[in-house]
């Protein structure tokens, strides 16, 4: 973009590229691998050279975490995981980025899921595409209920509590039916989503609910008042 900016403008001899990528630096004017990137950049510069012999380019490299104590610390930490071999969870002692903690979350919550129900789960369904797509629906959280309906249909003003509980107006949604809707019968005791990823095999659980109670998580279910 520098050298395009350069190129167009016309009044600029020496364009300076800092980055703190080296492989990127190296490989921006070499053409070898076929690359149109580095193909309309040396195709650029070649017609930016011939205007006048004032055009320089400049290519800097600055090693983006020199110096920076927390840098430094995460580059010791992806080393010390790149090295250390089996299943590590090694947390470092600097404030993370909220997307990379919830992200880290989500890895360990399928790494614990995978541990008891194995590498393929849906693979042991055998109930055809209604209680693939119930499973999935489940895991996801992307259900046809209340709460669903509460977080990305608000403007269409749709019921939200549970209208099969006979207690007291509860919102609809996926752990109120998989643990607390007096409609659904179950042959677990689990009272969280916690509880049922700590089972021996959730996977098993969720589609025995799921086979026992053939409308849970599906339309027939929804709120309707």
């Amino acid at each position: 973009m520098a050298v395009a900016f350069a190129y167009q403008k016309g009044r600029f001899t020496q364009v300076h590229i800092f980055s703190d990528s080296e492989s990127a630096l190296t490989s921006v004017l070499n053409t070898t691998g076929g690359r149109m990137a580095a193909v309309n950049t040396c195709r650029i510069l070649r017609d930016w050279f011939e205007r006048s012999p004032d055009n320089h380019l400049h290519l800097h490299y600055c090693p983006g975490h020199s110096g920076i104590a927390e840098n430094e610390a995460v580059d010791a930490d992806v080393k010390l995981m790149a090295l250390e071999p089996g299943d590590v969870r090694f947390y470092g002692r600097f404030p993370t980025f909220h997307s990379y903690i919830k992200s880290s979350i989500t890895e360990d919550a399928v790494y614990e899921w995978l541990k008891h129900t194995g590498d393929f789960p849906l693979k042991r369904l055998d109930g055809g595409p209604v209680i693939t797509a119930r499973v999935v629906r489940c895991l996801t959280g992307h259900a046809p209920t209340g709460s669903y309906r509460l977080r990305f249909r608000t403007r269409l003003d749709e019921p939200t509590f549970c209208s099969l509980h006979d207690d007291a107006p509860t919102l609809h949604s996926r752990e109120h039916i998989l643990f607390r809707c007096n409609y659904y019968t179950r042959r677990y005791r689990h009272s969280s989503i916690e509880d049922l990823l700590q089972s021996l095999d959730p996977f098993y659980d969720i589609v025995h609910f799921l086979a026992d109670n053939p409308s849970a998580l599906t339309f027939d279910d929804l709120p309707t008042a």
